[in-house]
């Protein structure tokens, strides 16, 4: 008669036992792996402009609010810089405009419809809201006094005056949409022409340095220093949609909270953000007007005290809520099976003395 050692057959149990333990441990992990990259924050870029800033806080506390975690990485560059980023996944969203979108990135020589750039971003895992509620198109600004005085009121008139000194921005240079093809369009003779940034124009602009530059028609500059927008007489510019390009692959909580951003935003609206922004360069300061009930109207006024403290606590609370029930998911299952003691137990009391020593 064959007889087993007592000791293999107590091994034979215990592993048994271990399996579905293993197993159980095994989800845990899973479950906890999950959770951890549903806390990754979403990633917001924006270009080197003042509404592009305001634009990324907005987006920023529309994710909050909704107890989505988001980061805000300002001023990243040009629209290929962006672009490349979102592809890379280094950012999750930005905001762009429908015009460049499909001059730009789509490097098209027509105009598109909003679907036809779906479509075309699809292919590259990228998706676009709604347009925000304004067109924020190219424009060519002078000081109002030396319009009036020139008889400058169109693009075609600069034709009268090649003598006129035009700064411009390094990315309007270079783009399909930009100076070359406009230069074409419209016979223009000046050849006295300088890459400047963005802001600095508008100083070399109201010191006489240059006599025309290139703006985005919400510039809140253009009323602040009395300047007059030059009319597009040829119709170069198509239109720029403000809209949020994200990844086809963000959280779709994420992809619902910024969807509710779409025509949200008139072009009074914007340019006075824009103002407000250009006036304190708070840009998250700016981007809370947009939530306030007084926006719309003009009230400058920040969130009260009370408002602060109640969204603030409801968001404590939302995260410190998560952190509970993923400690206890994880936690009361982990501990009965430590109390039962042997290896398995000795391993998780091992971790739980490791981990609490992170800070």
């Amino acid at each position: 008669m064959n007889s087993v050692h007592p000791t293999l057959v107590g091994r034979d149990r215990r592993a048994r036992r271990a399996r579905p333990i293993g197993r159980f441990l095994l989800l845990l992990i899973l479950f906890a792996s999950i959770c951890t990259a549903n806390g990754n924050p979403v990633i917001i870029g924006s270009k080197k402009f003042t509404e592009s800033y305001v634009l990324g806080e907005i987006a920023k506390r529309t994710l909050t609010d909704a107890a989505i975690p988001a980061e805000h990485r300002q001023g990243m560059g040009g629209t290929i810089i962006l672009w490349q980023a979102l592809r890379g996944e280094q950012i999750d969203v930005y905001p762009e405009y429908t015009g460049t979108i499909a001059q730009q990135i789509l490097k098209s020589d027509r105009l598109l419809s909003l679907d036809q750039i779906r479509d075309s971003l699809a292919k590259f895992g990228v998706a676009m809201t709604e347009p925000l509620g304004f067109n924020n198109t190219y424009a060519l600004v002078m000081r109002r006094s030396e319009a009036q005085q020139l008889g400058v009121r169109t693009i075609s008139d600069l034709r009268k005056h090649p003598e006129l000194k035009i700064g411009l921005t390094h990315e309007f240079l270079d783009r399909q949409d930009g100076w070359q093809p406009l230069r074409e369009r419209y016979a223009l003779p000046q050849r006295n022409v300088i890459g400047i940034e963005h802001a600095l124009g508008y100083s070399a602009l109201a010191n006489g340095s240059i006599n025309v530059k290139d703006a985005y028609s919400t510039d809140a500059k253009i009323e602040q220093d009395d300047l007059v927008v030059l009319e597009d007489d040829l119709q170069f510019f198509p239109k720029y949609e403000a809209v949020l390009l994200f990844r086809l692959s963000m959280p779709t909580n994420a992809i619902a909270a910024l969807r509710r951003l779409e025509g949200a935003l008139d072009e009074k609206r914007m340019v006075r953000l824009n103002a407000e922004a250009e006036r304190t360069k708070n840009y998250t300061r700016a981007a809370n007007l947009y939530f306030e009930r007084g926006a719309g109207s003009g009230n400058t006024a920040g969130e009260s005290f009370p408002q602060k403290l109640a969204r603030w606590t409801l968001r404590h609370l939302q995260l410190a809520g998560f952190s509970l029930m993923l400690s206890v998911i994880c936690g009361i299952p982990l501990g009965i099976v430590a109390s039962r003691g042997g290896a398995i137990g000795q391993a998780i009391l091992g971790f739980a003395s490791i981990v609490q020593t992170i800070p």
